[in-house]
C-alpha cells in the first residue's frame, strides 16, 4: 500500500477541526465548555488547544467566548486560489442559463461541501444543507465523485483506501465508473445520496486546474429527467465556453 493509503485520522487534528467548525458556525462565539461537548473531549484537553489556536490567530477570545479568527483567510490570500471565484451573481446567471439549481461545491477531505448556490432548489430540503455548508459524502453526490475523479491520483487512491472502509461497494461502483467520469469530464448521482433527487455535476476549472464543481439538481423522474439535466448542462457548458472566449 502507498504511503498515502496509509493516511488516517488523527484524534487530535479531528480535535482541532471540530473545533474551528464550531466556532465558524456560532456567530456569536462559543465557550470551552460547549466546545469540549461537541469534541467529546475534557475541557482540560479542549483548553489546551485553544489556547494553542488563539495564540496563533486561528481562533480570536472575547469575553471567554471563542470565535473564529483571521488565520484561515490569511491562508487562502497566501494560496492565493483555494475556493472557486464565482461570484453570487454569476451563479444566478448560470442557474439560469441552465434552468436548473446549481450548486457550487468543493473537496474537503473526503467530503463534498456545497459553498453557494444559485437559483431556487426545487428540492427545498437541500437548500438547507447548501446554505449551511453541510458535509456531503464524495462518493454519494455527483460534485463529489467528479471532484475525487479529478484528484492527484496517488491521493485518490488514498481517499479510496480510506473510503473503502465503510463503503467497499461504493467504491467498487466509483472505480468501474471513474473513467468515463474522466473522459466526459461528467459526473452524476441518480438517487444515490437522496432517492429522490437526480444531480449532474461539471467541473469548474482556473486555467487547467478544477478548483470545483458545479452541481445541476433535480427532483428524480427517471429517464426524462435525465436527459434534461443532460440538456442543462450542454446549455452550460456551451455559455461557460463563450464566457471564456
Amino acid at each position: 500500500m502507498s504511503e498515502h493509503g496509509r493516511r488516517r485520522r488523527h484524534r487530535t487534528v479531528d480535535r482541532v477541526v471540530w473545533i474551528l467548525e464550531a466556532a465558524a458556525r456560532a456567530p456569536g462565539g462559543v465557550t470551552v465548555a460547549e466546545l469540549a461537548r461537541t469534541v467529546g473531549a475534557p475541557a482540560s484537553s479542549v483548553q489546551d488547544l485553544v489556547n494553542g489556536l488563539v495564540a496563533t490567530g486561528f481562533l480570536l477570545e472575547q469575553n471567554r467566548r471563542f470565535r473564529l479568527g483571521p488565520a484561515p483567510h490569511v491562508l487562502n490570500l497566501i494560496a492565493g486560489r483555494v475556493v472557486p471565484r464565482i461570484s453570487q451573481a454569476e451563479l444566478s446567471e448560470l442557474s439560469r442559463v441552465a434552468g436548473a439549481p446549481v450548486l457550487l461545491t468543493v473537496r474537503v477531505g473526503l467530503d463534498a461541501v456545497y459553498v453557494a448556490r444559485g437559483g431556487e432548489d426545487e428540492v427545498p430540503r437541500l437548500v438547507p444543507l447548501a446554505d449551511r455548508h453541510v458535509a456531503r459524502p464524495l462518493l454519494r453526490t455527483a460534485a463529489g465523485r467528479l471532484l475525487l475523479a479529478f484528484t492527484d491520483e496517488a491521493e485518490r487512491r488514498g481517499l479510496l483506501d480510506e473510503l473503502a472502509r465503510d463503503d467497499p461497494e461504493g467504491v467498487a461502483e466509483f472505480r468501474s465508473a471513474l473513467p468515463a467520469i474522466r473522459a466526459s469530464r461528467i459526473s452524476r448521482s441518480e438517487g444515490l445520496a437522496d432517492p429522490e433527487v437526480s444531480a449532474l455535476a461539471i467541473p469548474v476549472t482556473d486555467g487547467p486546474v478544477i478548483t470545483g464543481a458545479l452541481a445541476l439538481i433535480h427532483r428524480r423522474r427517471g429517464r426524462s429527467e435525465r436527459l434534461r439535466l443532460d440538456r442543462a448542462a450542454a446549455r452550460l457548458l456551451a455559455h461557460l465556453q463563450e464566457s471564456r472566449t
